[in-house]
């Protein structure tokens, strides 16, 4: 199956969270399966006492970082736990310094809109021409256009959409002649990939 190119920064964004996680999580395993180095955050939501308990759990060793904290019933204050986050950016840190074939990043969210959160890993990550994949919320799609330059794809919300972009990706850097670390990398799996079938 011949792939278009596509840009090594992408984003699925969503009005809600329908599935959403579920989808890049199920996306990331099933690389993984067919022997893609696919490192990043994926976002679980658990059932808590007053409202949904968010984790991030690290898709190389399956650690979980509570990232939500239980500030009660009757608090209006913003419920992110800023120790969770900064224990998950450590997951970050090593795909930078280690590369991967892909990178993903739970959100593009309120926080990385204000150039906090996980900001600097994801602009890290990307200047190591490693391709990035996220999600981000509706609320946010000015902010991270502004944030990668207008140079991200947005995908639609589908497997064969994921798919598509990713592979489109080693095309481009192939077409390119790109030889980052990671892209090195993963112009050799394509090729070797290519020879079996």
């Amino acid at each position: 199956m011949t792939h278009q190119p596509q840009p090594a920064i992408a984003a699925v964004v969503r009005r809600d969270n329908g599935g959403v996680d579920d989808l890049v999580a199920g996306f990331a395993l099933s690389l993984i399966n067919r022997g893609w180095w696919v490192r990043g955050l994926v976002q679980e939501i658990h059932d808590g006492i007053h409202d949904g308990v968010f984790s991030l759990v690290d898709l190389g060793n399956g650690e979980s970082y509570p990232i939500t904290q239980n500030l009660g019933k009757f608090s209006s204050a913003c419920r992110l736990d800023p120790a969770g986050i900064a224990a998950a950016s450590g997951v970050m840190q090593r795909i930078a310094d280690e590369g991967a074939d892909l990178a993903i990043f739970n959100r593009f969210s309120g926080l990385e809109a204000e150039g906090e959160g996980f900001s600097a890993e994801m602009l890290s990550i990307m200047s190591r021409e490693i391709p990035t994949l996220t999600i981000v919320p509706e609320r946010h799609p000015a902010a991270w256009r502004r944030f990668t330059g207008g140079l991200a794809a947005e995908l639609e919300d589908s497997r064969s959409e994921l798919e598509s972009w990713f592979f489109g990706t080693l095309q481009a850097s192939s077409t390119m002649g790109l030889q980052a670390p990671l892209v090195g990398m993963a112009r050799n799996r394509l090729s070797q990939s290519s020879e079996l079938s």
